[in-house]
C-alpha cells in the first residue's frame, strides 16, 4: 500500500505533548491571535458562520506547527494526527480513518 509509506513514524506520548504545546502556543502568537479573533467577529456567534470563518484559520494554524513533524497540509494530516501517537505501551492510539 502506497500510502501507507508516505505516513509519519507514530509519536511518543512525549513527542506528542510537545507537539500539542506548540500548536498551542501558535494560537497565542499575535498574529494568529488577530487571525482567530478576526474569523470569529466574522461568524457573529453563528454556529454555521463559525465553522466556515473559525475551523479553516485555526486548521491552517495547527497545519503551520504540524507540517514540521512529517504530518502532511492536505488535511489529512491533522485529522489523523492521533493515529500516529505511540501509547507508550506497545499499543498505538488508532483514530477515524
Amino acid at each position: 500500500m502506497a500510502s501507507a509509506a508516505a505516513q509519519p513514524a507514530p509519536l511518543s506520548a512525549e513527542q506528542a505533548k510537545v507537539v500539542l504545546a506548540e500548536v498551542i502556543q501558535a494560537f497565542s502568537a499575535p498574529e494568529n491571535a488577530v487571525r482567530m479573533d478576526e474569523a470569529r467577529d466574522n461568524a457573529c456567534n453563528d454556529m454555521g458562520k463559525m465553522l466556515q470563518f473559525v475551523l479553516p484559520v485555526a486548521t491552517q494554524i495547527q497545519q503551520e506547527v504540524i507540517k514540521a513533524y512529517g504530518f502532511s497540509c492536505d488535511g489529512e494530516g491533522g485529522g489523523r494526527g492521533s493515529a500516529g501517537v505511540d501509547g507508550g505501551e506497545g499499543a498505538e492510539f488508532v483514530g477515524p480513518t
